[in-house]
């Protein structure tokens, strides 16, 4: 309701609107609470795209063509690595993560978001400490203090996801029900997720400090890295992922439901590779990863024949072979490190499977699922081009195929395989820079109107309107709707019709520029088959 100054001044019919709002809300759903959660993920998105073509690939590509003209690893900073790194697992992944998360799981609980505030401080929080984790590794400009600081913003974004979605909305410091504990799949690996990440990011605080206080350097101990990779790889990155497929994947490619009573034994192995990290124990460590790589897979029935068609419309027609490409990816990692560990003579093993994992089952997945989901979350937009997203698969894959089949080759044996290197990180550049454009594009284009220009009536309301399509208010206010121009809400119960005569405006103008604003920005695949 606007101020008593403002309000007094208002038509008989905008205060009776008013009045009755606050007697009776009205029964439809609100669109504001959706469109801030959707700004908010858009920011999450096109903050995690910006990490993923700068400080993450092409800071690698930048990595990888030194060494593969220095012919070692030694060709460039290990610090510049481990920046890389950080800024491809958490700047990119884990920024997806968290705003999809942020999104989605105030959803599945039964109570959306109505207040952003906590949401957009954990974007900066995270953004800032992800950021300037980066900018010290490859610049070591007062990297004391900004690895510290940054460990500290990263741990505290955390801390306000976790406030987020564990407590209940309008209940100041209560807790949902612990007598109602999650039953199922994705649930649990979420859980577990959340806990891996938050062991992470107090071991890189941890660890900063011990930098801080004995090193030169703003480079981690290659042990402790290793330590820190694990957690964050196979605690955090890849249990979230299958927790989302539990309900995305699933769906999208018409799988029978998950294997629920996995979840006692994928925890317990996931809890276990944690541990043995800690105690670096990397040999049984990356034996527990292939098990439970193998037990997600079952557990989530990737590769069983699907029981209803595939979600195919308005996206690359293939993708679903792109997701259990993905999962192929993921024990094609497994096995690759459990062979760095039996043959440390061969390097280039544990690169090749880290980079099996990062790029060709994480960044695969989100390739393939991300178009299909991430638009219709930001207010139902279509994705720009499915040409450009079969491109970034195919171009990404090729490029993963290249840079794991040569990397152990390059370290161990040399000869022509350092000349593929290179070629691998231009592909994978390449099909990066054409994820972040389609994917950028989509969520700059215009919110489409599902609603047809014939189903446009002075009936509805005109909080509706201007709420749902920000743009209609100015040219409303044009054609003769003076009094919304007083008001930043006006009430949720007035009709257009209403509104209208409250100005002593003629309607028939607003309705058809509304049904020419509705036909402009109609989807593209409206009346297509959903298959």
């Amino acid at each position: 309701m606007p101020a008593k100054s403002t309000y007094e001044t208002l038509p008989v019919e905008w205060r009776a609107a008013y009045e009755r709002d606050r007697l009776s809300p009205p029964d439809y759903a609100d669109p504001a609470p959706e469109r801030r959660a959707a700004r908010m993920l858009a920011a999450f998105i096109l903050t995690g795209l910006c990490f993923l073509a700068l400080p993450g690939t092409l800071l690698g590509v930048w990595n990888l063509l030194s060494i593969a003209e220095h012919h070692a690893g030694s060709g460039v900073s290990n610090a510049w690595i481990q920046a890389h790194g950080h800024a491809q697992l958490f700047g990119w992944v884990g920024t997806f993560i968290l705003g999809i998360s942020l999104y989605v799981l105030p959803k599945f609980r039964g109570r959306r978001l109505r207040r952003f505030g906590r949401a957009w401080a954990v974007w900066a929080l995270w953004t800032v400490g992800v950021g300037w984790r980066w900018w010290a590794g490859v610049s070591a400009q007062a990297w004391r203090p900004a690895l510290i600081v940054s460990g500290a913003l990263e741990l505290l974004a955390l801390a306000l996801v976790l406030r987020v979605v564990a407590f209940k909305a309008g209940h100041r410091g209560a807790r949902d029900d612990p007598s109602k504990r999650p039953s199922d799949l994705g649930s649990w690996l979420g859980i577990l997720g959340f806990a891996s990440l938050a062991v992470a990011l107090i071991l890189n605080l941890g660890i900063s400090i011990y930098v801080v206080a004995t090193a030169s350097l703003p480079l981690y101990p290659p042990v402790a890295d290793r330590v820190f990779l694990l957690i964050a790889l196979w605690g955090f990155a890849a249990p979230m992922v299958w927790g989302y497929s539990t309900r995305f994947v699933t769906v999208f490619l018409g799988l029978e439901a998950p294997i629920h009573r996995a979840a006692g034994a994928l925890c317990t192995g996931i809890g276990a590779i944690v541990v043995c990290a800690l105690a670096r124990q990397f040999l049984v460590a990356d034996l527990l990863t292939l098990a439970v790589a193998a037990a997600a897979i079952w557990a989530l029935r990737v590769f069983h024949r699907a029981s209803r068609p595939a979600k195919l419309l308005g996206v690359y027609q293939r993708y679903p072979a792109f997701v259990r490409l993905a999962y192929v990816w993921l024990v094609i990692g497994a096995l690759l490190g459990v062979a760095a560990d039996l043959l440390p003579n061969q390097a280039g093993l544990g690169g090749a499977s880290r980079h099996a994992i990062t790029v060709g089952f994480l960044a695969t997945l989100i390739f393939a699922i991300g178009p299909r989901i991430l638009p219709s979350f930001l207010n139902g937009r279509e994705l720009y081009s499915s040409a450009l997203m079969a491109a970034s698969l195919w171009i990404l894959n090729l490029g993963c195929v290249l840079r794991v089949s040569s990397e152990t080759v390059a370290y161990s044996a040399g000869g022509a395989a350092w000349r593929i290197l290179p070629i691998s990180a231009l592909l994978e550049l390449t099909a990066v820079v054409i994820f972040v454009v389609n994917l950028g594009i989509t969520v700059k284009r215009p919110i489409p109107a599902w609603l047809g220009p014939d189903e446009i009536t002075a009936a509805l309301p005109l909080y509706w309107y201007v709420t749902s399509y920000p743009e209609t208010r100015s040219m409303l206010i044009g054609v003769g709707l003076k009094t919304l121009a007083q008001v930043q809400e006006p009430p949720r119960s007035l009709s257009l019709a209403e509104a209208a005569e409250a100005d002593d405006a003629d309607v028939e103008p607003m309705l058809a520029g509304l049904r020419s604003f509705f036909s402009q920005r109609q989807p593209k695949r409206a009346g297509r088959s959903h298959t």
